[in-house]
Formats: C-alpha cells, structure tokens, sequence
C-alpha cells in the first residue's frame, strides 16, 4: 500500500481536464467496484478508511484517513452500509463546498427502510453534513452492474436526484464516463422514491439473477 501523505500530494498536484479526483469512503465491495471503474475511466481514486494501513486494504490501490481523502477530493462517494454512514462523514472532516454522491440505502433488519415516503436517508446525509452539495446516485443497483454498466440493447439508467444543478451535472458526467445513463429525476428529496427503488432490484434479483438493471422505452 502507497504512503498516504505521499500519494495524496501526487494527486494534489495532478489535475487532467475532464477527469476528477475522487474520494470514495468506504473501501467495501460496493467502493471498491466504484473505485475500480473510476480508475478505468482515468479519475483518480483515493479510498478512504478509519485505518488505512491495515492489510486487508492491501491491493485495492490508494488508502488514506477518511479525512485526508476527502480534502483531496472534488467529488465524495460515501459507499458504507447505513449503520455507519453517521461515524463516517463525522471523519470527513469539513465538506462545505463538496460534491457529495450518497450510494447508500437506509435499509435496517428485515429489510425494511429506515426512511419513508416523507424523508429519505439522502436528506439525513445532508442534515449532517449542511455544507455539502448532496447528490443520491449509484444507490439502486448492484456491484454486478457497476462493474458493467452496458448491456446488449443499451446502458443502465442511473438515477439521480440532487438540489444542486452543476453538482449534479459533475456526478452526471462522472457516470457516463463509465457506461451509465444518467437521469436525474429532480431535487434531492425525490430521494424519498429513488431509495425505495434499491428494494425492487434487490427483492428481484431473487427471481431475475443480479445481471439485470433499469432501463428506459422511448417512442
């Protein structure tokens, strides 16, 4: 594994037009798929981790603190389960300013939300961190279809939804470097409808297999 201080100031001075310095928090299945196709597309990825010299981060690539990540960062993507989504922005450190994709899904036991229909757990994600320009993306699909985004009669749609126009734009771009199409479906509380739709693909799965995604007919 890199040195942190020395990896992070590489990035620091790297800046390619197009491409976007990322800051994945969380360094599970779920990042680390992100992360790679990130890679792939030419982004800088730095994962962030409460402690980054442990072996079992040994491969993945870069690993800093979650704080040192973030500050490097234009875009942060929080990828932990929602148990610890809280502990892990209060390790963020500052984000005002930052574009902040939330990839979680408030699920709790039984599978059941721990938001409704008149809140969501990307509005919870934004009542932590009031600074951050919130965008909910990358939430209601699985890590086989991160992985692969394009399918034989099209791309996968990726749903969005954000209350900020250009962080939106970024995270817009952002996926369709790597083969989504990305819909925004509006501000950020239509999160409310977007996260339930993690449920439908999941309970699916169990009939349909997991190399499946959302798509959109058009007349």
């Amino acid at each position: 594994m890199e040195a942190p201080g020395r990896t992070l100031a590489g990035l620091a001075r790297t800046q390619h037009e197009g491409l976007m310095k990322i800051a994945i928090i969380g360094a599970g299945r779920v990042g680390t798929t992100l992360g790679t196709q990130f890679q792939r597309a030419g982004h800088h990825v730095v994962y962030g981790a409460r402690t980054p010299d442990s072996p079992k981060y040994a491969g993945i690539g870069t690993v800093a603190t979650i704080s040192d990540a973030a500050a490097a960062a234009d875009v942060v993507v929080l990828t932990t389960p929602w148990a610890g989504a809280q502990e892990a922005l209060e390790g963020a450190g500052d984000l005002t300013g930052k574009v902040l994709v939330d990839a979680t899904n408030p699920i709790g036991p039984g599978m059941v939300l721990t938001h409704g229909t008149t809140d969501s757990g990307a509005e919870q994600v934004a009542r932590w961190v009031p600074g951050a320009r919130v965008v909910k993306a990358f939430n209601a699909i699985g890590m086989e279809v991160m992985a692969n985004p394009v399918f034989a009669n099209g791309r996968s749609v990726l749903w969005m939804s954000g209350d900020d126009a250009d962080a939106c734009a970024q995270v817009a771009e952002l996926a369709t470097s790597i083969g989504f199409e990305p819909v925004r479906l509006g501000p950020l509380a239509r999160a409310r409808f977007q996260e339930p739709a993690a449920l439908v693909w999941i309970t699916a799965s169990a009939t349909l297999g997991r190399e499946f995604s959302w798509g959109i007919l058009r007349r």
